[in-house]
């Protein structure tokens, strides 16, 4: 899949990637190397199983839509500012420029409708240690309805050794500045003989790449603990969602007020943006499309580790005791 920001074509090697030949890319990573001193999640570890990692790779469910909800405000805007000019070709009987100042003020609108409508209504990628294969969602760049249709999603299956990673930036601009935002992104290539691209896969924008990913190469090649010592597995329940989240606004809304008086009070005066974005966002997750795993995959997986489990558990391999963290992460 053509990844938008990334280059990802081509090959998968050393020789190919250099850094002076392919856009954004900052760093090359080896799986029998460490990336650096430091490894950590960094919050990104969404379920920790028997033998597999769930790293996560984003959620419509949780907020997605601001890109679509914007676009629609500021077209909106636009729109008002410019109906004299609209109007005007309008009665002079220049329809093309009518139509045009009634679309271009949407282009961001449609850029949002087109990424963020018909996706998966969730994204995430399963290092299996024991089988040495890693699990993903792949989106298909195929629309059903030409360009604002539903795109394909299915779960894969990659071995291991198929995968490679990589540390990518991509620019942001904003009216004050621009900045870069970071991804670890992962390349599949088609066998052990062909290193073509047949995949990828990315993960951010993510504070230190090289740190997550060191904490994945040293799950899945040193053996390493997923979590450290005290810390709690991930808690593996209903998927957030922005209706429960408003239920739990409701009942502590007067505590809010007493402890947070000034962004009670923002809030408030942004509601209707609010309102706007939440409509955006209730279409998001209803176009969005399950994921449906692999029988095979659901088996590999089994079921997510409690903290039950983790103090049921004599070995410790996957927290380590108080001060045995040595090789842990």
């Amino acid at each position: 899949m053509k990844l938008i920001g990334f280059d990802t074509s081509g090959e998968s090697t050393d020789e190919a990637r250099a850094d002076d030949r392919v856009f954004g890319l900052v760093k090359r990573y080896d799986k029998k190397r460490a990336a650096g001193g430091k490894a950590g999640h960094q919050g990104r570890l969404s379920g920790v199983y028997r033998n597999a990692i769930e790293i996560n790779g984003g959620s419509l469910i949780a907020a997605g839509g601001f890109t679509t909800a914007y676009g629609l405000i500021c077209g909106l805007v636009g729109v008002y500012f410019l109906r004299h000019s609209i109007y005007e070709t309008f009665e002079m009987g220049y329809y093309p420029l009518t139509l045009l100042g009634l679309l271009v003020p949407f282009c961001v609108f449609f850029i949002g409708i087109y990424f963020e409508m018909f996706g998966p209504s969730e994204s995430p990628i399963y290092f299996d240690r024991a089988r040495r294969k890693v699990y993903y969602v792949h989106r298909s760049g195929r629309r059903r309805f030409i360009l604002f249709g539903a795109s394909t999603v299915e779960a894969r299956v990659i071995d291991w050794s198929l995968v490679d990673a990589e540390h990518h930036t991509k620019a942001r601009a904003s009216t004050a500045s621009v900045s870069r935002d970071h991804y670890l992104v992962f390349l599949m290539r088609k066998s052990t003989t062909d290193p073509t691209i047949v995949d990828a896969y990315p993960i951010g924008p993510v504070d230190f790449p090289s740190a997550l990913w060191e904490y994945i190469r040293r799950y899945m090649e040193r053996d390493a603990a997923p979590l450290i010592a005290g810390e709690a597995p991930p808690y593996k329940g209903a998927i957030f969602d922005m209706v429960e989240a408003l239920k739990q606004r409701k009942k502590n809304y007067w505590q809010d007020w007493r402890e947070f008086p000034w962004t009670q009070l923002w809030q408030h005066l942004a509601l209707p943006l609010f309102a706007v974005f939440f409509i955006v966002n209730r279409f998001v997750v209803l176009t969005a499309q399950k994921v449906s795993w692999p029988q095979e995959v659901v088996d590999a997986l089994g079921t997510a580790i409690t903290e039950e489990d983790l103090k049921a558990d004599p070995t410790h391999r996957l927290r380590p005791e108080s001060g045995r963290a040595k090789d842990s992460i």
